[in-house]
């Protein structure tokens, strides 16, 4: 019987067992408890439509309250205001409840009759026995459409991601049972196409010389329990070759035997790609030592055969140009060893193709193309790339080719190479424009084309050697694009690759001052190196690269607003060394964050500050070690109740100099100096012997602690065993931990594996300013927080902005369906913690209730004695 149908059939069904005119199934609705919604409404001997009604003064609000109710007559004038009864003209009515087996009321079916019922007894066995029909299948249809739905949002989660998640079997081919729809663009195949029949052996996508590796590695992995981290190449639908990464792990069955491989690949080919062509340049590049002549051409050919894994490598010139135009080898190398030049006729052979488009390639069997004198040397070769030679004004001087005895997989990598170089042999008569070039493509950063750190680090000990021998001035700004690490983590790498590319374009389009050298260090840090300016310059060249971003920067089809901080010192004024010089633009640029311009030249003053902070270290290390630290506890209330449901531990610092020294200014200092692991130690240890002392005082009942976690403590493998040892002789479940977004998704992986085992001795779990951070869906299902705490900057304004009203409902929602709890932080007002306890969030904590406490002032206000 369909789903759709089962209530009404049953309605119909008892219509006619009892002899009634009227029967009403109907469900309680889960978002609003006083309404009810019929699944099956029969009435006048034909099935009616679905209706929604008001509980409220009618027999069924009775019924729902677990209480199975009989109106024998009058049941209208019982209840006059309910208009459904009214409507029907009825006499009688019986109801009994659809109850969950955990107790839960999902809703009522009852009987109604124009006369007194005829047998009410026989009615109440019916009637309980069709409740628990009604019940039974009200709950497997509830069940069936969470999981349907979780389904629809993992599979949404999964086919939004760029890559290819898989599940395979653990054999030699590794039959696919499962890919998502990222399939096709990374490898051409269609999903369904890989999952059909028994499954596509994975291990035919792998290329064939990767195979081997990878499966001896995943073996070894999976023999050990531990997720696997390849990298390997896969062959696509088209021919093509793609470097991908793939993170996976074997998924057991409950014989601890390997059920499957599931994981995710990506593409990296163009980070391998990138990677490899910048090794093989810069082993050529450190390996050709001769500035001219014969010695330069023959290391030349030399170091590319041997970085390119070629066979042969030669460079060829044109030496003439009669009818028969003929090459002559400059250098020539084969199997390693050099062997004496030689000519040939151009007409006929490759080289004639390099000569006229300017490249060519063949993946196999280039011999039978090649001169016939050649056979001798060359008859073995069969790939080919050839690329020519061109002067600084476009005459084509000559070949520069490798040749392979296998045939070629990868020409891309090889012209790139190639075409590195080819400038470098276009003549000894250019060959410091060639040496120039290369220098370029050697320290220039591929993602911007800007210079890069090697080079900028190297004109900067130029510039600083030439001031200080010629009594000159020059100035330093270093630049970085705030909250790039968002968009990385938002939209992927690769975007954020292009964020780059398009930021150094901008940068690239300010007018220079002449002496200025613009440079990428790497990540979102650039740098200028700007010689002989004045304190005013440099703030008006800081005002310029502001301002070039001022318009949004477009990538694909999205638009991105970049912000920039600027930092800027001066030579000789603010340091006589390139390690002073960097040291302080950095704190200027750290300092510019700050500011409204965006903007900072270094001044004595951010050097005091300097002295200041580490002072307040030095300080607060003292304090953290000596004893001068203290908790305070800021009570949680449940908000159905309004009793106290737990506290959190804020951790304080008064100084006898400086007075109370907020935790937004330690914290962030323990966290650089690396003090975090320590300084959550104490905490915990402190809370736990708090615990133990209001139990020795006889409190009442141990209210649930709530203690941060910070990311530092995580990267501890050894943290669980540290929060047993701070917490011995206190129940766990009287201690919650709380951890941020950005603290777990760190290392996601090696947290799950520690927070599950602490949630199995009992102790709370919850995620800290939920909201803020780019956590991971997957990660939190697996995670199996109990809690999610609401951010204050959402409930601040929950009342006053729609934006952040469905950010607040959207989490509860969530957290519910999940089956977590919720905790709103920064409750201020009657107002908003009625509306947080109307859209369901279970505690909340903030000045409305009460501010931080001292131990003493919480017992007194917050416990009692037995």
């Amino acid at each position: 019987m369909p789903e759709d149908r089962f209530f009404a059939k049953l309605a119909g069904k008892l219509s006619r067992i009892l002899e009634v005119d009227h029967v009403v199934i109907a469900c309680v609705d889960p978002s609003d408890k006083q309404i009810a919604r019929t699944l099956g409404l029969w009435s006048g001997g034909e099935l009616r439509d679905n209706i929604s009604y008001p509980l409220a003064g009618s027999p069924c609000e009775r019924v729902t309250q677990h209480e199975p109710c009989h109106f024998a007559q009058g049941v209208c004038t019982t209840f006059p205001d309910d208009l459904l009864l009214a409507d029907l003209g009825v006499e009688s009515y019986l109801g009994m409840p659809i109850i969950a087996r955990d107790g839960e009321t999902l809703g009522l079916i009852a009987i109604l009759d124009a006369t007194p019922l005829r047998s009410p007894e026989l009615g109440r066995e019916v009637l309980r026995i069709a409740a628990m029909r009604a019940g039974a299948e009200l709950t497997r249809q509830r069940f069936i459409a969470d999981i349907q739905e979780n389904e629809r949002r993992l599979n949404t989660l999964m086919n939004q991601l760029p890559g290819m998640a898989y599940q395979r079997l653990h054999d030699r081919e590794g039959s696919l049972t499962f890919v998502s729809q990222g399939a096709e663009a990374l490898i051409g195949h269609d999903e369904t196409h890989l999952t059909a029949g028994a499954g596509y052996p994975f291990m035919e996508l792998v290329h064939p010389e990767d195979r081997k590796r990878i499966q001896h590695q995943i073996v070894a992995d999976v023999k050990k329990q531990r997720p696997y981290h390849l990298n390997y190449r896969l062959c696509t639908s088209g021919g093509k070759v793609r470097w991908v990464t793939d993170q996976g792990q074997a998924v057991l069955d409950a014989a601890s035997r390997v059920a499957w491989l599931e994981g995710f690949i990506f593409d990296n080919t163009r980070d391998y790609e990138s990677q490899r062509i910048q090794q093989a340049v810069m082993q050529i590049a450190s390996s050709v030592t001769a500035r001219g002549g014969e010695r330069f051409f023959d290391q030349l050919a030399i170091h590319l055969t041997r970085a390119l894994d070629a066979d042969s490598g030669i460079i060829a010139t044109v030496a003439d140009k009669t009818a028969e135009t003929r090459m002559m080898t400059k250098a020539a190398v084969i199997h390693d060893e050099k062997i004496d030049n030689f000519s040939y006729t151009l007409e006929g052979t490759p080289c004639s193709e390099v000569m006229e488009k300017g490249t060519c390639v063949v993946l196999d069997k280039v011999a039978a193309a090649l001169p016939f004198k050649a056979d001798a040397m060359l008859g073995w070769a069969r790939g080919y790339v050839g690329l020519r030679l061109d002067s600084s004004n476009g005459d084509a001087l000559g070949v520069l080719m490798v040749m392979f005895r296998d045939p070629i997989e990868d020409p891309d990598f090889i012209t790139t190479v190639l075409s590195i170089f080819a400038s470098n042999a276009a003549a000894e008569l250019e060959r410091q424009i060639s040496d120039d070039r290369i220098n370029r493509l050697a320290f220039s950063d591929p993602e911007t084309g800007l210079a890069n750190r090697a080079f900028f680090m190297a004109r900067v000990g130029d510039v600083l050697q030439k001031a200080q021998s010629e009594d000159r001035a020059f100035g330093l700004l270093l630049m970085d694009l705030r909250r790039f690490k968002e968009i990385n983590d938002t939209f992927g790498h690769s975007v954020g690759d292009q964020v780059l590319a398009a930021a150094g374009s901008r940068f690239h389009s300010v007018p220079l001052t002449g002496c200025e050298l613009l440079a990428r260090l790497g990540g979102d840090e650039f740098a200028v190196l700007v010689e002989s300016p004045t304190g005013s310059v440099l703030i008006d060249r800081m005002r310029h690269y502001q301002q070039c971003l001022e318009a949004p920067v477009q990538v694909g089809e999205r638009f991105f607003n970049l912000d920039l901080s600027i930092g800027g010192a001066l030579y000789p004024e603010h340091g006589m060394t390139s390690g002073e010089l960097f040291q302080h633009a950095s704190l200027a640029a750290h300092h510019a964050k700050q500011q409204v311009s965006g903007y900072c030249l270094y001044d004595d003053q951010l050097g005091q500050a300097i002295i200041r902070r580490q002072q307040l270290l030095d300080d607060f290390t003292r304090a953290l070690r000596n004893g001068g630290l203290m908790l305070q506890y800021q009570p949680q209330i449940d908000l159905k109740t309004g009793a106290l449901s737990g506290a959190e531990v804020l951790c304080r610092w008064f100084d006898s100099e400086r007075g109370w020294v907020s935790p937004g200014e330690f914290i962030p200092l323990a966290e650089e100096r690396g003090l975090m692991k320590e300084l959550g130690g104490w905490v915990l240890k402190s809370a736990s012997q708090q615990l133990r002392e209001w139990q020795r005082s006889g409190m009442a009942a141990m209210p649930r602690l709530s203690v941060n976690v910070s990311a530092q403590q995580l990267e501890d493998i050894h943290f669980g065993e540290e929060v047993e040892r701070h917490t011995d002789g206190v129940c766990p479940a009287n201690i919650g931990l709380e951890l941020t977004e950005s603290g777990f998704m760190h290392d996601p992986e090696q947290v799950i594996t520690l927070m599950q085992a602490l949630k199995a001795q009992g102790f709370g779990l919850a995620i800290d300013d939920f909201g803020t951070g780019y956590s991971s869906l997957a990660y939190l299902k697996r995670f199996a927080a109990d809690t999610l705490k609401i951010d204050i900057s959402f409930v601040r304004d929950m009342l006053s902005s729609s934006h952040d009203y469905t950010i607040v409902t959207t989490i509860i929602a969530m957290a519910r369906s999940m089956g977590m709890k919720t905790v709103a932080e920064g409750v201020e007002t009657a107002a908003q913690a009625k509306a947080l306890a109307e859209l369901g969030c279970d505690q909340a904590q903030g000045f409305y209730y009460a501010r931080p406490m001292s131990a003493e002032e919480f017992a007194s206000h917050w416990l009692c004695h037995q």
